[in-house]
């Protein structure tokens, strides 16, 4: 009889209503937002990406420099790297929440903190490239006086502008971090209290 009863509690694993753990819930669906909020950036970055990598935006812009042409490649492959990471990251964090896994909710904070410390750095490389646009200019100027400025004027501010929002975007990452860890105390307290 008390094995049979011991068996039971084993076997049965109660309901968590609302009611009871309003919290918990709260937590749950600031997380589920924040997926959603992470797939739109990782859908932002890969079409920022996918522009910058573009044929007939590569052949205008390698027709005025190849210096710049090649920042302009290399900034849209990192583009493309982290919004598929981005992508990757937010499949993880779907099985992550429904499973309450510890160790894979832990895994998923460590894609996002890869995540945002990549966006981070792609953001600084973006703005970086767009300082040294004047540099090129002033340089192709000695060579070609009629040359056309504003090619110039509009890449440096198409790559400074996407870099600070790749940076931006980044950022906000650590909100999402922040929410996760709340999540992961949460459901650690929670097995403890189940384990006793």
């Amino acid at each position: 009889m008390h094995n049979r009863i011991e068996s039971e509690h084993y076997l049965y694993t109660p309901r968590i209503y609302v009611h009871k753990r309003p919290l918990h819930w709260f937590i749950m669906f600031i997380s589920y937002l924040f997926i959603f909020l992470l797939v739109l950036e990782s859908v932002a970055l890969l079409v920022l990406g996918a522009w910058h990598l573009t044929i007939p935006r590569l052949e205008n812009v390698l027709s005025f420099s190849s210096e710049i042409y090649r920042r302009e490649l290399g900034f849209g492959i990192l583009l493309v790297i982290i919004g598929s990471l981005g992508i990757i990251a937010s499949i993880i964090g779907i099985i992550a929440l429904i499973t309450s896994r510890i160790l894979l909710l832990k895994i998923y904070a460590s894609c996002l903190w890869l995540f945002m410390l990549l966006g981070i750095a792609i953001g600084i490389i973006g703005i970086i490239f767009a300082s040294q646009v004047s540099d090129f200019l002033a340089n192709d100027k000695k060579n070609n006086p009629n040359l056309v400025e504003s090619n110039y004027y509009q890449e440096r501010f198409l790559l400074g502008m996407n870099g600070g929002l790749t940076l931006l975007m980044s950022v906000t990452i650590l909100v999402g971090i922040i929410i996760l860890h709340c999540l992961i105390s949460d459901t650690s307290s929670r097995s403890y209290i189940r384990s006793k």
